[in-house]
């Protein structure tokens, strides 16, 4: 389930002419650079979020932890018995109950569903925007913005950005699909981590002598 992003319709039209009308908020766009400025000049991050999964057609609701290390353009996340690694050019996806790791060149792209800076990154060229103000989460102040995709075929119709005012980190990421479906995840503890081990990012078959191995480069 490593493309676990992130899949309403009523809202879409009146929201979209509000971003149209209002293209870029000056504001907005500032507040997500400085949040990926932040972001960039981490020498390492290790993060425990929540995702939670709302179904608004059938009602139905779920939540799943997960943890990512962040170094750079490399990554590991585990999530749901599935590990994702990334060491800058290769990714490994090992499902752990399949016994499978399956092994490929991503491009850029698909790598933005997994690696939080490169969405941000996204957000701030690909979407339309608005600031929203403050909201306090949790005895915390969040700045709020809102982005709208400029395509018109993309599969969410509103994203939703909280960051932590005092510290610019990324607390929280809502996806609004246009199929019914919002997925949002929570930051519940991040820590800066300076020496992480390029070896962390790195799926070692040696280790895992039993695995079905996929090679899709």
């Amino acid at each position: 389930m490593k493309r676990f992003l992130f899949v309403c319709i009523s809202c879409l039209l009146p929201l979209m002419g509000m971003a149209q009308e209002k293209a870029v908020d000056p504001k907005a766009k500032m507040l997500l650079n400085k949040a990926i400025e932040a972001f960039e000049s981490k020498k390492g991050v290790v993060a425990d979020f929540m995702m939670k999964i709302e179904n608004t057609k059938n009602g139905e609701e779920e939540s799943f932890p997960g943890k990512v290390i962040l170094k750079g353009e490399k990554f590991k996340l585990q999530m749901q018995e599935v590990e994702t690694y990334f060491d800058g050019k290769t990714e490994c996806v090992y499902m752990v109950k399949e016994g499978e790791v399956t092994i490929s060149h991503p491009e850029k792209e698909d790598l933005k569903d997994v690696n939080p800076i490169l969405l941000m990154k996204s957000c701030a060229t690909d979407y339309k925007m608005r600031y929203l103000g403050n909201v306090k989460v949790n005895g915390k102040v969040m700045e709020k913005v809102e982005l709208y995709p400029n395509d018109l075929k993309s599969k969410y119709s509103i994203i939703t950005l909280l960051i932590e005012k005092d510290t610019l980190q990324l607390n929280t990421i809502s996806f609004r699909g246009k199929n019914g479906v919002t997925t949002q995840f929570y930051v519940t503890k991040m820590e800066n981590q300076k020496g992480l081990a390029d070896d962390l990012f790195v799926f070692n078959t040696k280790n895992h002598p039993n695995v079905e191995v996929v090679d899709l480069r």
